[in-house]
């Protein structure tokens, strides 16, 4: 069976209204007619993913209210045909699910930790011996497509440079460095870096490559209350896509 993670509550149906802030959205209860404040949990601009009045999705009843000005987050949206991911936490979830059930096996063996520091930075995963990393994976949540090739970023991302270059000087130092971006929507076929938005981050990966870092590209099955590992995608780190 594959590895799979779900929302808190039940799905409600709504309408996107517009997007005052990065991190906030208003939303159209379609059960209710009611208009409703949502938390974005992702901080990209998916602009062609979120279009007032015609972007139809799904919101959830948050976990944890506490220090919250909303109760809902905006979690996916129908784009087409396809249901899309827009909370870009469920994709470390997700790899967390799959390293402990032993699903993802081409970055090494575990056990894996999570938020680990090393050098001068904190990782999504490590493995350790003896209290010291010998393996960090970084995970990079992606739904941005462009004809049939999933990219990342969708927005300039110094600290994507930054996670790049460390995973490179960790891969330069005998650690096994990995990069899985988790494309998060599975009506693609390749992943690539969006050279087009940000030629420093498209640099810094094929830097990170050729230092010897395994990179990785995987699709999330998405449903309304609930997402689960999907297949692995061809990843085109060079500059001729």
């Amino acid at each position: 069976m594959r590895p799979s993670v779900g929302y808190p509550g039940r799905p409600r149906p709504v309408t996107f209204l517009d997007r005052p802030n990065r991190y906030l959205a208003r939303v159209r209860d379609r059960r209710t007619g009611r208009r409703v404040e949502a938390h974005v949990p992702n901080p990209g601009r998916m602009e062609e993913l979120l279009v007032p009045g015609v972007t139809r999705g799904w919101m959830v009843p948050c976990a944890d209210r506490s220090g919250r000005r909303t109760a809902y987050d905006l979690v996916a949206v129908r784009w087409g045909r396809a249901v899309v991911s827009i909370d870009s936490r469920v994709a470390n979830r997700l790899v967390a699910r799959a390293l402990a059930v032993r699903a993802l096996r081409s970055f090494g063996p575990g056990p894996w930790r999570s938020e680990v520091p090393w050098s001068d930075a904190r990782w999504d995963f490590a493995r350790l011996r003896d209290g010291r990393p010998t393996g960090l994976l970084e995970v990079k949540s992606s739904n941005l497509r462009v004809g049939t090739t999933a990219l990342f970023p969708d927005a300039p991302t110094v600290r994507g440079v930054r996670h790049l270059t460390g995973l490179a000087r960790a891969a330069r130092r005998g650690l096994r460095a990995g990069l899985l971006v988790m494309v998060q929507r599975t009506d693609v076929r390749r992943f690539a870096p969006n050279e087009a938005l940000d030629p420093e981050f498209a640099r810094a990966l094929r830097r990170a490559a050729r230092a010897g870092v395994r990179i990785e590209a995987r699709t999330i099955v998405v449903r309304p209350g609930r997402v689960a590992w999907g297949r692995r995608l061809p990843a085109v780190v060079c500059e001729n896509r």
